[in-house]
C-alpha cells in the first residue's frame, strides 16, 4: 500500500514485469542467451584478490592508445551519479546509479537494452550529508555470478514510514533482462550474531564497499554516512541459495564505536574458499581498537584492523587473524584511519618461500605495510612491542582508494595519494630474504582526494605493454573536469610517464573504471556512462 511522507508518495520497491524491463527488446541479447553468457569484469577490480590488474588487454597497449582515433566512443545518459564500477558481462555493461536505476547497456554502440528502478531512492539530506548526494540509492560495486547469470547489487530505499526509516535491500537481477530472480529483494535487518540487541541501523549506515561473491554467499561491508552521529561497521554474510542472512559488528556489542567497512568502495578480498580479508576505520572509545595482542586471538574491538574471517561449513563466519598498527589510538584520534584503504592481495611471483602470500595495506598516514596473508600479524607483537610486519614503507601521501598490480618488469604496486602524486613501488628481496616495496617513481601531476583507484592493463607479463589508468578529479570542488589518464608502467629517472589524457565530465569520487577487450568504460557523476578505445574495439 502506497504511503504519503511530506507530501510526497512513497512506494515500496517494485518488481517490474518481465516486459517492462526491456528499454529496447531483446534482439541484443543473443550473446547473452542461457548456458553462453561470458563475463569478462565480473567484480570491482577484475578479481576476488583485488589486484585491479587486467592482464588481457593487447589492444590497450602504448601503441593502441597513442594512435589518433583512441578516445570516445559513447556518452550514454543515465539515471543518476555513478559511483559504482560498470560491469562487463558478454556483450552488455551493467551500470547502477545513486538514483537506484540499473541499466543494461550494449557494450559497443551504448544503446539501453533493458532499465530496471529499484525504488525510491534516499535522501542523504535527511542525516545532513551530501557525500554522496542528494540521492543514495547503490553506491557499491556489484558482483556477477557466471554460473547462474545473477547480477547481485545493493540499494538504499526510502520506503519506510519516513526519511529515518529507510531499507538496505540486496537484489539479484538476470543479467539478460534486469528482471528480479524470484525470492529477491533480500531486506537487511536483525542483531548481529557477536551484538545481540544492537540491531542494523540502516539510516545511519552506507553501504560503499564492494560485494565479494565466494563459495555462493555474498559478503559484504557498512559504514557511516559523512560521519556523523552514533555508527557501527558491519559485515553481512548472505546465502544466494537459502537467502538467509547473517551480520557481524567490527566492534562485538556496541552500536556507537564506529570502525566502519568502507574501503573507500574497495572490495572485499579473497584468496581461496573459506576466507575472505577487509579493513576497518577509525573506532571511537576504549576497547574500539585492539589493545596488543596476538593475531590469531582477534579481539571483540576490531577497528583500525585488517582482519582474516574465516567461513565455516554451516556459512557462519568470524575473524581468525587481524593486523591493527601500534598507532592505532592516534588513528583513531586523528581521523586518519586505516580503513580508507582497500586491501589488495598480491599474486604469485611477489613473495618468497618463508612469505609466500603477501597483502598490501596504505591508509589515510601513508604508511604501506607489506603483510603476510596467513599470519597478520595482531597488534604490537614485533620486536620490543613494534609493528609485526613483513615490510613497511613511508609514509607518503595518504590513500583514499586501493593499490594496483603489475607482475610484469619484476612487479610493481601503484597508488593514488591524496592531494599527491600517483606513486610506483617496486618489488624486490633484501638482502636478509625479505620481500619489499621500495618508491621507485611518481607523476610529475598531483591528484586530487576525490580521484580514483588505478588499474593496470596489459598484454600479459610482456614488459613494455602495460599502461595505469587512473580517473582524476578535475580541479573543481565536485570532481568538474574530470579526465581518464594514461600513465606508462614503469618509471623512467623516477617519473612515471603521462602517456594520454580523456575529458570525462564531471566525476565521481574513488570511482574505477571497467576494462575489456581494448574498450574502457567509467560511470561518471553528471550521469553518463562513456566508453573509450578505438573504432575498431567497438566494430
Amino acid at each position: 500500500m502506497n504511503r504519503t511522507v511530506r507530501n510526497r508518495t512513497v512506494r515500496p520497491p517494485r518488481r517490474l514485469p518481465r516486459a517492462a524491463a526491456l528499454l529496447t527488446g531483446l534482439a541484443l541479447l543473443g550473446p547473452l542467451a542461457a548456458g553462453t553468457a561470458r563475463a569478462d569484469v565480473t567484480t570491482v577490480s577484475f578479481g576476488t584478490d583485488r589486484t585491479a590488474w587486467d592482464r588481457a588487454e593487447p589492444l590497450l597497449s602504448p601503441a593502441e592508445v597513442d594512435r589518433s582515433d583512441f578516445g570516445v566512443r559513447f556518452s550514454t545518459q543515465l539515471n543518476g551519479q555513478v559511483f559504482a564500477q560498470p560491469l562487463v558481462i558478454g556483450d552488455l555493461v551493467v551500470t547502477a546509479t545513486e538514483t537506484n536505476h540499473v541499466y543494461g547497456v550494449d557494450a559497443r554502440t551504448g544503446r539501453i537494452v533493458w532499465h530496471r528502478e529499484m525504488g525510491p531512492a534516499w535522501p542523504s539530506a535527511a542525516i545532513g550529508c551530501s557525500d554522496p548526494g542528494p540521492n543514495v540509492g547503490t553506491t557499491s560495486t556489484p558482483v556477477y555470478d557466471p554460473a547462474t547469470g545473477t547480477v547481485y547489487l545493493t540499494s538504499k530505499v526510502s520506503d519506510g514510514p519516513d526519511d529515518h526509516h529507510p531499507h538496505h535491500y540486496v537484489h539479484a537481477l538476470d543479467a539478460r533482462t534486469g528482471a528480479e530472480r524470484s525470492g529477491w529483494p533480500v531486506t537487511v535487518q536483525g542483531d548481529p550474531v557477536n551484538a545481540p540487541g544492537k540491531p542494523f541501523n540502516a539510516y545511519r549506515s552506507l553501504q560503499r564497499a564492494g560485494l565479494l561473491l565466494l563459495d555462493g554467499r555474498l559478503y559484504f561491508g557498512f559504514g557511516s554516512l559523512c560521519g556523523i552521529g552514533d555508527y557501527i561497521g558491519m559485515v553481512a554474510g548472505l546465502d544466494t541459495r537459502t537467502r538467509g542472512l547473517t551480520l557481524f559488528s567490527t566492534v562485538a556489542g556496541s552500536d556507537t564505536q564506529r570502525a566502519s567497512v568502507w574501503m573507500s568502495g574497495g572490495g572485499l578480498v579473497s584468496d581461496g574458499p573459506g576466507r575472505f580479508f577487509l579493513t576497518t576505520a577509525n573506532g571511537q572509545g576504549a576497547g574500539a581498537s585492539p589493545a596488543p595482542g596476538p593475531g590469531n586471538r582477534p579481539p571483540g574491538g576490531l577497528g583500525e584492523s585488517v582482519i582474516r574471517f574465516g567461513v565455516r561449513a554451516d556459512g557462519s563466519f568470524a575473524p581468525e587473524d587481524f593486523f591493527s598498527p601500534t598507532n592505532n589510538a592516534t588513528l583513531d584520534r586523528r581521523d586518519t584511519d586505516l580503513g580508507s584503504g582497500g586491501p589488495v592481495a598480491l599474486p604469485a611471483g611477489f613473495g618468497t618461500a618463508a612469505h609466500p602470500r603477501l597483502m598490501v595495506q596504505v591508509g589515510k598516514d601513508g604508511r604501506i605495510f607489506l603483510l603476510d596473508r596467513d599470519d597478520l600479524g595482531g597488534m604490537g607483537q614485533g620486536p620490543n612491542g613494534t609493528d609485526k610486519v613483513v615490510g613497511l614503507t613511508g609514509p607518503y601521501g595518504g590513500v583514499w582508494g586501493h593499490p594496483a598490480v603489475w607482475g610484469g618488469d619484476g612487479g610493481y604496486v601503484y597508488t593514488v595519494e591524496n592531494y599527491g602524486k600517483l606513486r610506483a613501488l617496486k618489488y624486490s628481496v633484501s638482502a636478509a630474504g625479505l620481500p619489499r616495496l621500495t618508491s621507485a617513481g611518481t607523476s610529475a601531476e598531483d591528484f586530487l582526494k576525490m580521484s580514483g583507484s588505478p588499474v593496470v592493463t596489459s598484454d600479459g607479463t610482456r614488459g613494455g605493454s602495460a599502461l595505469v589508468w587512473v580517473i582524476w578529479s578535475g580541479t573543481g570542488q565536485y570532481g568538474e573536469g574530470g579526465e581518464l589518464r594514461a600513465y606508462d608502467a614503469v618509471p623512467v629517472s623516477g617519473t612515471l610517464r603521462l602517456r594520454r589524457s580523456f575529458p570525462l565530465g564531471t566525476v565521481s569520487k574513488f570511482s574505477v573504471p571497467a576494462t575489456d577487450k581494448g574498450r574502457i568504460y567509467v560511470g561518471t557523476k553528471d550521469h553518463h556512462l562513456v566508453a573509450l578505445g578505438r573504432p575498431s574495439a567497438f566494430a
